[in-house]
């Protein structure tokens, strides 16, 4: 049975082992193009950093991964940024922030959210196709949209640290960035679709069949991500990884946290308890994948916890936040489109993070609607994550 709704990583296969080895050849390639067509410009931007005292410098390959972002997003989503209103702005980033403060009013701002974005957002199925010129006004046009939307938090604060940087400048030296950052961009776009295009077969038949029945849902933007995000998210999942391997294998304790979408039941009868972090499996269903994990976790010394929906265990989480240093290593399970946003949050809270992609999607709550299809992951790479030879 096909059960590919946008995505799957086993294209075919019953594991999807080759992803993982593809996935870390096309980022080598992605580090190393970026040496040749943005080196002058990292140089430029780390030195920034440096001088200014914005941060400690981080590893290179998280501001190539960063730059690449600014471009894919630009390409994506700076045509129909355009003109969107400062108030249009305040009034959605307001929405977002109380959805997250008062959680039982959630079901009523999704609905405002939904009903507001379809009126005063651009409609990212009437995208113009036009890259608008490469200037700061439009890189804040940009910014701006994505702050709306709701669903680009992390993004938004790593390129602003980019368009302080670009502010320095005067107006030739900002298109001449702006374009490198696109350029690369389209080379990602070409060279990405022939290494990982097999795994997303089905994201243009889902944009044009399914996503228009998500009018007035507050996830339209999210679930109407193009295949290129998919792709730049692939990468960016693999890069973070790198970037934090070393301080994830020195910790102490390891939590495994998988996505409620991985539960053989999704309805009432699934047993989990609950706990400051999550939930955690009752072993009520042999054949259920988080229960599989879980007996690994027995095995070899790790915990395994249930996130909630929303996929935040820490980050609307003061309890938990308060229990986490940097002697905890998370791995976490989600699809491409929210991976990098968790590896981002958790090394914010000073967390050694790890990735690990599901091999396909199948949420009710975004991709199956209403119904649910249980989700998996690759057990071998989740071993070879936490270095262990089975």
């Amino acid at each position: 049975m096909d059960i590919t709704i946008t995505y799957s990583l086993r294209d075919g296969q019953k594991r999807s082992d080759q992803y993982y080895k593809q996935i870390s050849d096309i980022t080598d390639e992605v580090l190393a193009e970026a040496e040749h067509c943005a080196k002058t410009l990292l140089n430029s931007f780390q030195t920034y950093l440096q001088d200014t005292n914005h941060e400690a410098l981080r590893i290179r390959s998280e501001y190539t991964f960063e730059l690449l972002t600014l471009g894919v997003l630009w390409r994506v989503y700076a045509g129909y940024s355009l003109g969107f209103s400062r108030t249009s702005k305040r009034l959605l980033e307001w929405l977002v922030r109380q959805r997250k403060k008062i959680i039982i009013l959630k079901p009523i701002i999704d609905l405002l959210r939904g009903v507001l974005a379809e009126l005063i957002l651009p409609s990212i199925n009437n995208q113009n196709g036009r890259i608008p010129a490469p200037t700061i006004e439009n890189l804040d046009h940009l910014l701006d949209w994505l702050a709306a939307a709701g669903d680009f938090k992390e993004e938004v604060k790593r390129l602003s640290a980019w368009r302080d940087f670009l502010t320095n400048q005067d107006p030739e030296e900002i298109n001449k960035n702006l374009n490198t950052a696109i350029s690369y961009a389209a080379w990602f776009d070409k060279r990405s679709m022939a290494v990982l295009g097999h795994y997303t077969p089905r994201v243009d038949q889902f944009l044009k069949k399914s996503l228009p029945s998500y009018r007035w849902r507050e996830d339209k933007v999210f679930c109407g991500r193009q295949r290129v995000e998919y792709h730049l998210n692939m990468v960016g999942a693999e890069i973070l990884n790198r970037t934090m391997r070393d301080r994830f294998l020195d910790t102490e304790r390891k939590i495994v946290l998988l996505p409620p979408c991985m539960k053989a039941k999704f309805g009432g009868g699934c047993e989990a308890t609950p706990t400051n972090f999550g939930e955690r499996c009752a072993a009520c269903t042999p054949d259920c994948r988080v229960h599989q994990v879980t007996q690994l976790g027995k095995k070899y010394g790790f915990d395994v916890l249930i996130m909630g929906p929303e996929l935040s265990a820490f980050s609307d989480n003061k309890k938990a936040k308060s229990t986490m240093d940097s002697s905890v290593g998370i791995i976490g399970a989600s699809c491409p489109l929210t991976n990098v946003t968790g590896g981002w949050e958790t090394r914010d809270l000073g967390v050694p993070a790890q990735g690990i992609l599901l091999d396909y999607c199948g949420c009710p709550w975004h991709w199956d609607l209403g119904r649910g299809l249980s989700t998996d992951i690759n057990f071998n790479q989740l071993l070879r994550l936490l270095d262990i030879k089975d």
